[in-house]
């Protein structure tokens, strides 16, 4: 017989070769030359005695365990995970939703917000409208990161998706009348020796909390990338953005071979104490990993499955 002792030594030895190293049966029968079936045994043994437990998440403990590993893995302040729906559209709407509650559903209120564009922005805005007006005094200031352009879908109107979320949330709108892209660099040096392009920068550069959007790239709309790049993104193997700027897997960003866009600067989002980002279920991981490794945002708002993805691909 089998001193006490060595038995639980076998039991401990067996469970952390399939628990741990993720060894099959056989493989571990193998190992210590004994037959499969008397390792199943030893493993039914492990766990009657209490050598192994099992514990069965429910969802919401699932997406906080997901939550802290994202905060580990990239040195995040807080990541929100969110379950995934039937539906992209009905998850993407949650997303956004627990996105907005994340900025200004607290009780510390930032003074200043720049507010950057894009699909999941502008189902910020769906969220907010349906919300009740803001009551009380103005929290502070919110404004563009980027200037507009005439497409179709509102998350690209800037000053609609400020003058929506400010609204809501408390604060005095601030309008940029400018576009997100001049037709050439001497138009934008025009624009920057005007008056209203030192208040935009100022802006940018005192924020408290920059909320923006990631995409895929490529992405709609396409934001005159033939012109302002070239062959630069294919060539850098561009894999997502952030406002319009472009990024590669490990976060270099990519430069633009003609310097026309008016917008924040990574460097002006880097020193922002706080930047959220809003993923979508369409996002691939490879685009959020590369959006992280810019040094730019604290904050994430994701479903779960993306979550998930991302960690895998870390």
């Amino acid at each position: 017989m089998i001193p006490a002792d060595k038995r639980i030594e076998r039991l401990t030895q067996v469970a952390r070769m399939y628990y741990e190293q993720d060894m099959n049966q056989n493989q571990i029968a193998k190992a210590l030359g004994v037959s499969r079936p008397l390792v199943s045994v030893l493993l039914s043994e492990a766990r009657a005695c209490g050598i192994v437990t099992i514990t069965i998440n429910d969802a919401e403990s699932a997406n906080e365990l997901l939550s802290k590993r994202l905060v580990a893995r990239f040195g995040l302040k807080r990541a929100v995970v969110v379950e995934d729906l039937k539906s992209a559209e009905d998850t993407n709407n949650l997303v956004a939703a627990r996105a907005y509650e994340l900025c200004f559903g607290g009780e510390e209120h930032p003074r200043s917000v720049g507010l950057g564009w894009g699909s999941m922005l502008g189902r910020m805005a769906d969220h907010a409208e349906g919300l009740p007006d803001a009551a009380g005094g103005t929290r502070g200031r919110l404004f563009p990161l980027i200037g507009g352009i005439g497409a179709s879908y509102r998350g690209y109107h800037t000053n609609e998706l400020a003058r929506i979320v400010s609204g809501k949330a408390g604060y005095e709108a601030e309008y940029l009348y400018l576009p997100a892209f001049f037709d050439s660099e001497a138009e934008l040096d025009f624009a920057k020796r005007l008056e209203t392009y030192g208040a935009i920068q100022s802006d940018w550069d005192s924020m408290e909390l920059a909320l923006v959007n990631i995409s895929n790239f490529p992405s709609y709309p396409d934001l005159g990338v033939e012109y302002r790049f070239g062959s630069r993104l294919t060539e850098g193997r561009a894999v997502g953005r952030v406002l319009a700027h472009y990024y590669d897997a490990q976060g270099r960003v990519i430069e633009a071979q003609v310097s026309n866009a008016l917008q924040a600067s990574i460097e002006q989002l880097r020193r922002a104490p706080h930047t959220v980002a809003v993923c979508s279920t369409l996002l691939r991981p490879q685009s959020v990993a590369g959006a992280l490794a810019l040094g730019v945002i604290d904050s994430l708002c994701l479903p779960q499955s993306l979550a998930d993805k991302v960690l895998e691909s870390a």
